[in-house]
């Protein structure tokens, strides 16, 4: 059986000439199912599975996945080792296991880049990437700026993996359209989850590679940055927040002008009036579980704030004494 390998989709490219991927996808459904050849698909994870099953209407039946790991760690210091000697655990690290990664590095080094150095350059343009898409976001992408952060913070303080649940509502509130956008962009990954207890089928999310890792972890302990992008959350968390208890205090009000109004009628039932009292002590409670949200949100707010105002405080005091040693 003829065996037909077409590769260089990319989620950029796949979209240039609109219906072509779709079409190739549908043509290659066609022929594997009439056993004329097997086709495969060589794609980056992050949209292949998802863009080849819509075409397929979503009939996974139609589509065998198979992903490549990343190397391991043992492999990858040997191949690093016979390169450039030794490596650190830090560097080796940074890099990973992931191809693409190591073959960047090993071209710095072919060039005479110190192993060292190509591992900082790397990082660097990683981390240039990263802080870009946090400042200013990515065209025609599902998530936002605060979500992305949000994905750092979380992936960051939990080990760089947690369950695909937990990311979908702490980070996205339920948008799985916007994970998977994420997941496109390759900031994260999604993994399933190995258990020798349980048959059923659990995912993870991780970064998008160990590059991105340590990338996530040095911007979290970048104590001024984290402070600008824990503000922006907790005003959007606030202002989340506020609109919902807006809206029940603005049902509570008409509730209680129903109620008021009633009152004043003779022949007012007792039934209705119980069952509208009891949506008012219903929103009583909604309001106070909002107030303690608010709250929360607030003290992270307030905390972020003292800290951009330690940091600007710091850089004032640091311009004054420049500016009196060079009067002095």
């Amino acid at each position: 059986t003829p065996l037909i390998m077409i590769t260089g989709f990319t989620s950029e490219n796949k979209d240039r000439r609109p219906g072509f991927f779709e079409a190739l996808v549908s043509w290659a459904a066609y022929v594997a199912e009439a056993k004329l050849a097997r086709v495969v698909f060589v794609a980056d994870s992050s949209f292949g599975e998802a863009s080849i099953l819509g075409h397929l209407k979503d009939r996974p039946e139609r589509l065998s996945v198979f992903q490549v790991q990343d190397v391991p760690e043992a492999s990858v210091r040997r191949i690093l080792q016979q390169q450039c000697g030794e490596i650190s655990e830090e560097q080796l690290r940074a890099i990973g296991g992931r191809y693409m990664d190591i073959s960047a590095m090993l071209g710095h080094m072919r060039h005479g880049v110190a192993a060292s150095e190509a591992v900082r350059w790397l990082l660097e343009t990683a981390e240039v990437t990263v802080r870009r898409l946090l400042l200013t976001g990515q065209p025609n992408a599902r998530w936002t700026r605060p979500q992305l952060w949000r994905a750092i913070c979380l992936l960051e303080s939990s080990g760089q993996k947690v369950p695909y649940d937990v990311v979908l509502w702490n980070v996205f509130r339920g948008d799985e359209s916007a994970l998977r956008s994420m997941k496109e962009s390759n900031l994260i990954a999604v993994n399933p989850r190995k258990s020798d207890t349980s048959w059923a089928l659990r995912y993870d999310v991780e970064a998008g590679s160990p590059l991105y890792a340590e990338v996530f972890r040095r911007l979290v302990q970048n104590e001024g940055l984290k402070a600008v992008l824990d503000l922006e959350v907790a005003k959007e968390d606030v202002a989340r927040e506020q609109k919902t208890i807006d809206a029940y205090e603005a049902e509570l009000v008409r509730l209680e002008e129903i109620l008021d109004a009633r009152r004043d009628w003779w022949f007012s039932s007792r039934s209705l009036d119980g069952q509208l009292e009891r949506r008012v002590a219903q929103l009583v409670d909604l309001i106070m579980e909002q107030h303690k949200k608010l709250e929360k949100y607030h003290k992270a707010r307030r905390k972020a704030m003292e800290t951009l105002t330690k940091h600007s405080d710091a850089f004032q005091e640091d311009v004054r004494r420049v500016k009196q040693s060079v009067l002095a």
